[in-house]
């Protein structure tokens, strides 16, 4: 009789639910999809009801009814993508709706990377949940940040005490929602961490359930020495590990991959969980600052480099170093190589070449003379600078790899300002229209898996990053004839196209070429944060 009297209540129940709802069981069915789920397994025809935030059912047919109905007849629909590398805090809050990602099917946002992070980040996060943003967000702690927060910027090795420290805030970031430790030994100050320390700092993080991404030291000259350490990072931090955006600098060390990817492979035979990100362009973005002048001249932050410069000595020691990067490395052998990408002193200067800045200055476009104008732009202020020094057959080769996933390493963009590089407007639907669809490099199955359930299976979010019964509705329908990017270095404030509709959390963000109401984006949290 109990057994009876359960079974009516919930009969009940049921029927008072559907009657609120307008007699639709489901807020959303996706019908005559193409779906591609995630895992690489082929694409089959079906259909996708959503309830609230989750997909409630996967079928070849969905009989209920549903608040609204979206007929994918010939699109596919994929799991929203998860982009596991980008610096959105440049842009979040200016454009919560982040519609250079939204608009390419990306539904998740990971940030702090290169080392580089909020400290500490609770507050942070509170500031993101505040701006009500659309895709979700999630982040990293990072290294160089808990360091310049101890040590300042520094060329030596941590005291005990200073370690001590590096210890307590890495386990803070992680206990207030950090995936894991990100580090840039390519940037000051994680440029002067000897490996010891930086292991120190992973092995907490792995403790935690967190995993490691790099910004190797180099990825020119040094490429396999870094590659080499960021494996054993990971392998003695007792972590996963993972190398950021890989690529191969500079046309003298092209070809460098083959190996790299070789010992990632046998890193991974003798049981290192050592993985790769990459984004699919031969140009890189960084501070002009950063990228061609040498660490040790920016010990100390600006005013110690604006120092170094003024002496005659140090300057031409600094110059010299600078006319290498230039010839053999980011500056790919010719100042026209190098473009500027925003510049705070100067904004006429965004679009241009070093070699036409440095004809503007009155001089010979030389890499010398390049090399001054680099030291000029440092004095003036600094500016965020392209470099066109990466080799295509490099990226293509670490793309089909199996263990690279894809990370745009992008910018939520302020449509129309400055000249900054396309990766962030077209890191997902380049893969997708010009590597899969036109060169056939990989499967779509493939590429969409590189782009969702490989960044999920990583981060360990096992809420998302596969289309299945149960898990959160972050969606993508695209036209797999028709996606592609359409920005580029000269022009790249231009949207993906081929996108039609994308869903986050349950509710539809994009559709119609156009950005909607719904903000639904959530700060995700990693695997130790504390209640």
């Amino acid at each position: 009789m109990r057994a009876r009297l359960l079974v009516l209540s919930l009969f009940l129940f049921g029927a008072v639910l559907l009657h609120a709802q307008g007699g639709a069981p489901y807020d959303l069915i996706i019908r005559n999809a193409r779906i591609i789920d995630g895992t690489a397994s082929p694409w089959y025809r079906g259909e996708i009801a959503v309830r609230g935030d989750t997909i409630v059912q996967i079928a070849p047919r969905i009989d209920g009814k549903a608040a609204r109905e979206v007929d994918a007849r010939g699109l596919v629909a994929a799991p929203g993508f998860i982009d596991i590398h980008t610096h959105a805090r440049r842009g979040i809050f200016e454009v919560p709706t982040a519609d250079n990602y939204v608009r390419q099917g990306v539904t998740t946002l990971i940030e702090g990377p290169d080392g580089s992070s909020p400290i500490p980040l609770a507050p942070f996060f509170a500031k993101v949940a505040a701006a009500r943003i659309t895709p979700n967000f999630a982040m990293f702690i990072g290294q160089g940040s808990v360091r310049s927060a101890v040590m300042g910027e520094v060329d030596r090795p941590a005291t005990r005490a200073e370690l001590d420290k590096m210890r307590a805030l890495v386990t803070q970031g992680m206990d207030e929602g950090a995936f894991g430790l990100s580090s840039g030994l390519f940037y000051v100050p994680g440029a002067f961490t000897p490996t010891e320390e930086v292991i120190e700092l992973a092995r907490v993080a792995g403790r935690m359930g967190g995993i490691y991404i790099s910004h190797m030291r180099d990825e020119a000259r040094g490429l396999t020495d870094s590659v080499r350490e960021t494996i054993a990072i990971g392998e003695k931090g007792g972590l996963p590990t993972q190398i950021t955006h890989h690529k191969v600098v500079g046309k003298k060390y092209w070809g460098g991959s083959v190996e790299t990817l070789r010992m990632v492979d046998e890193a991974r035979a003798r049981g290192v969980d050592a993985t790769i990100d990459q984004y699919p362009y031969t140009a890189s973005a960084t501070s002009i600052g950063a990228a061609l002048l040498p660490s040790w001249a920016q010990e100390g932050g600006r005013e110690s480099t604006l120092k170094r410069l003024k002496d005659p000595a140090t300057r031409a020691k600094i110059k010299a170093e600078s006319v290498a990067i230039i010839r053999d490395e980011r500056g790919g052998g010719d100042p026209k190589n190098v473009s500027v990408s925003a510049c705070q002193f100067d904004p006429k200067l965004a679009g241009q070449n070093l070699g036409q800045i440095t004809q503007g200055r009155g001089l010979a476009v030389t890499i010398e003379n390049a090399a001054e104008t680099a030291m000029w732009i440092v004095e003036q202020g600094g500016c965020g600078g392209i470099f066109h020094a990466i080799g295509e057959q490099d990226l293509e080769r670490i793309l089909v790899h199996p263990a690279t996933m894809i990370g745009s390493d992008g910018e939520v963009a302020v449509f129309g300002r400055n000249v900054p590089h396309p990766r962030s407007y077209g890191t997902f639907a380049r893969v997708l229209g010009l590597y899969v669809r036109d060169k056939k490099l990989l499967p779509l199955e493939t590429a969409v898996q590189k782009m969702s359930a490989f960044p999920a299976q990583r981060l360990g979010m096992s809420d998302r990053g596969v289309l299945r019964t149960g898990l959160k509705a972050d969606i993508a329908i695209f036209d797999p004839a028709t996606v592609r990017d359409t920005a580029t270095f000269e022009k790249p404030h231009s949207y993906a196209e081929g996108v039609s509709l994308v869903i986050i959390n349950g509710q539809v963000v994009f559709e119609g070429g156009k950005m909607t109401a719904a903000r639904p984006g959530r700060v995700l949290y990693g695997p130790s944060k504390k209640p």
